[in-house]
């Protein structure tokens, strides 16, 4: 079976994203495959003859069934065409293959599910619409659980927020950092059932992960072989491994087209691979594992009106294009975690004034290192904007704020929802002399990368060659270069004198190396004046990293309907299941989950897969 990274399949967009499919250094990034599945529901199923239209993400025009009507009664754009839910379809009188479970999503944690139930002497099969497995796990830096309880974290005595770990105790703050609003018995079970995930998760063959308290990191991105570029590239491989040393059946460039229900269960799915159809029956369940929906404009107009306003790109990945939600939808599911979703700091809007138009690019490119760092950054009437880092007091200690998160919050809370940031033409010396990181933090994303031999191959994504990058976005429109504030205000819609006013204050600041204008100052390291042409600038917001929004599960990842039944047959990991940052909760704290994103994914997949042993026997 191939597993190349260079082997992603090519597919095209949703009809929501077709003038802005990625394309970049030879890797095509899938952005509207069906990519995973979603929920059975309680209304009778519609007719296999809907799936011509309903079923499909292509363009398919707002269906006008009991189930959209009533999302859009209660959830404005429910109906829109890409955001409209995917109705399954009836049992075939023959099927075409069989297992105990289908998997359908083999990110970081279908694949964890998808090991773990054959290592349990189930048949799995597990369905994935990318060329390769791992999905966006592959491209994070870290593992993370912030409350602990596993073997490693328990001998280092780390837990939150004391050890030994106090499960009521982080609950209450945890649902204090997320208003109120997370469903305790479902909270509590996540964090006790986490300890023993992590533990299976470690323990198996090639995870040779370095446990640093909250997070673990692969030895060589710890040891410094490697850069945080598809930082989790070694775990995922070896997890596959595990998964095709233990006999499950993975099938690559498989998307899942709908599901299949009986009105009551459901009982397995529908996936297409190289233009043909098969009929796949799930003997004791389905687990969802599709991730997010941070690709798809109607879901988030839908269900992250926040998210809408606020960011400028999609992700974490092209492939989260949502057609799971919304098939979960189609089976009558309920939604948590309304509003609900994390970002990243440092995107440019390449759509307002110049650009690519795209509304993905990788997050570890040269201009967006550029721009994570601290510049001159003011709102659209020249007021400086805050910028918050662990080397500041406030932000450093233990559970507190981490700081591209509540830079995100800031900047999308100002006018407009963005925010411009300005330095001269001394940025490449300077970015480095900024004191951004602290010394122990191994997740440099605030820091260029300039070190080709740690870098791995990942398909022309980024390089080493990080001005050369600043450059090509300078030639694309997406970042500005000019050679008076007159001009570069122009080119970031800014009135000129607002511009001049604002650099003018700044450079008089930074000359008097202390700042006195912000709750939380500028450290002296970031004051650089802008002063020697050409100048750079760039209109920068948020760039989605994952959407909490998601199907509704009870405790043990068994989907839920909207009267508060639960669907026989299916489950559903975050974040394709919501709930777990609360609701209407984006930005900040904790990353918008206790267990960040890698953490959040296969701890839960491990999760789903335990609790449907247990449900289903």
């Amino acid at each position: 079976m191939e597993t190349s990274r260079k082997k992603i399949t090519e597919e095209k967009t949703s009809s929501a994203f077709s003038r802005r499919s990625f394309v970049k250094g030879g890797l095509m990034a899938s952005a509207a495959a069906l990519g995973g599945v979603a929920l059975a529901g309680c209304a009778a199923p519609a007719s296999s003859e809907s799936k011509g239209s309903e079923g499909s993400a292509e363009g398919a025009s707002a269906p006008t069934d009991e189930i959209t009507a009533r999302l859009a009664e209660r959830v404005k754009g429910a109906d829109l065409p890409d955001a409209a839910p995917i109705l399954p379809v009836d049992p075939p009188e023959a099927w075409d293959d069989e297992a105990d479970v289908v998997v359908v999503g083999v990110g970081g944690g279908g694949l964890v599910a998808t090991a773990y139930l054959a290592q349990q002497g189930l048949t799995v099969i597990g369905i994935e619409k990318e060329g390769i497995v791992g999905g966006a796990s592959r491209h994070a830096c870290t593992f993370a659980n912030v409350f602990g309880g596993s073997k490693e974290q328990n001998e280092m005595e780390f837990s939150v927020p004391t050890f030994p770990p106090d499960v009521h105790a982080f609950m209450r703050m945890y649902e204090q950092d997320n208003s109120y609003s997370i469903d305790e018995k479902y909270l509590k079970n996540m964090l006790e059932m986490s300890g023993p995930a992590c533990d299976w998760i470690m323990e198996q063959d090639g995870m040779n992960m370095v446990c640093l308290g909250p997070i673990w990191h692969d030895k060589d991105v710890h040891d410094g072989k490697q850069s945080v570029v598809l930082g989790m590239d070694n775990p995922t491989n070896a997890m596959e491994a595990v998964a095709l040393a233990e006999g499950a059946d993975i099938r690559l460039s498989t998307k899942c087209a709908n599901l299949v229900s009986d009105g009551t269960r459901v009982l397995g799915v529908v996936a297409e691979s190289g233009g043909k159809e098969s009929f796949i029956k799930a003997n004791k369940g389905v687990i969802l594992s599709a991730g997010g929906f941070g690709m798809n404009r109607d879901l988030i107009q839908a269900y992250l009106p926040s998210a809408y306003e606020g960011t400028v790109q999609g992700g974490p990945m092209p492939s989260h294009t949502g057609e799971v939600f919304r098939m979960g939808l189609g089976l009558g599911a309920d939604f948590a975690g309304y509003d609900s979703w994390s970002c990243w700091e440092g995107a440019i809007d390449e759509e307002t004034s110049g650009g690519d138009g795209q509304f993905w690019h990788y997050f570890w490119h040269g201009e967006r290192q550029l721009f994570h760092n601290p510049w001159l950054i003011i709102d659209k009437r020249g007021n400086r904007q805050p910028y918050f880092a662990q080397t500041q007091e406030l932000f450093a200690n233990p559970g507190g704020q981490m700081g591209d998160l509540s830079n995100c919050a800031a900047w999308m809370s100002a006018v407009g929802h963005k925010v411009y940031s300005i330095c001269d033409s001394n940025f490449p010396e300077n970015v480095f002399e900024n004191n951004v990181l602290l010394p122990t933090q191994s997740d440099r994303n605030r820091i260029p990368i300039t070190d080709a031999d740690t870098l791995i191959d990942n398909g022309g994504l980024v390089s080493a060659d990080w001005l050369a990058e600043v450059e090509d976005a300078v030639a694309r429109g997406a970042v500005k270069k000019a050679d008076t504030l007159e001009e570069l205000a122009e080119m970031l819609t800014l009135d000129p004198a607002v511009l001049k006013k604002a650099v003018e204050e700044y450079n008089e600041m930074c000359a008097k190396g202390v700042d006195e204008d912000m709750s939380t100052p500028y450290d002296p390291t970031w004051l650089h004046p802008v002063q020697d042409p050409p100048f750079y600038g760039a209109i920068v917001g948020g760039q989605m990293a994952k959407t909490m929004c998601g199907l509704r599960t009870d405790e043990n990842l068994q989907v839920m309907r909207e009267d508060g039944t639960l669907i026989d047959g299916l489950y559903a990991n975050a974040t394709t299941a919501g709930g777990l940052s609360g609701e209407a909760n984006y930005g900040c704290f904790w990353n918008s989950t206790v267990f960040g994103g890698v953490g959040t994914s296969w701890i839960t997949g491990w999760i789903a897969a335990q609790c449907l042993i247990e449900n289903e026997g």
